[in-house]
C-alpha cells in the first residue's frame, strides 16, 4: 500500500474525476477533487498536497493557466497535465508552463501509477 497523500484532481467532467479518484484511492492515496481550477486556486491548503492532476480542456480557466498560477505561486508542488486531445504541441505548452509530468487520456492504471512514482 503506498504511502498517505493527498493528491488533487483538477477536471469539469464529474465522471472523470470520480473515476480518477476511485482508482487513486485504491492505491492508498487520499484524494481531493476540483470541479475547476478555480476551486483549487480557493483551496487553502495546496502545502498539504503531494501532487495535482489536471485536465488542459476546461472551461473558463484551462489547465494550462492553471499550470502557470500553481506553479509560481507553490514551485514546490507538482502538477500532472492530463488531455484527451494530445498533440506535440499542447505538451510542450504543459511542460513550458510548469506541468511535472504529462498523461493523455484515457490512461491505465499502470501509466498513472508509474507517473506517481516518478513524483516522488
Amino acid at each position: 500500500m503506498a504511502e498517505q497523500r493527498r493528491i488533487a484532481i483538477v477536471d469539469d467532467d464529474p465522471f472523470i474525476r470520480a473515476a480518477l479518484g476511485r482508482l487513486i484511492r485504491s492505491s492508498g492515496y487520499e484524494v481531493l477533487l476540483f470541479e475547476s481550477a478555480e476551486a483549487l486556486l480557493a483551496y487553502g491548503d495546496r502545502q498539504s498536497l503531494f501532487c495535482v492532476l489536471a485536465d488542459i480542456q476546461m472551461p473558463d480557466m484551462g489547465g494550462i493557466e492553471l499550470i502557470r498560477m500553481v506553479s509560481a505561486s507553490s514551485p514546490a508542488l507538482p502538477i500532472v497535465a492530463m488531455t484527451a486531445y494530445p498533440g506535440d504541441a499542447i505538451r510542450e505548452r504543459a511542460l513550458e508552463a510548469g506541468a511535472a509530468d504529462y498523461l493523455t487520456k484515457p490512461f491505465d492504471a499502470s501509466a498513472l501509477e508509474r507517473c506517481l512514482a516518478r513524483l516522488g
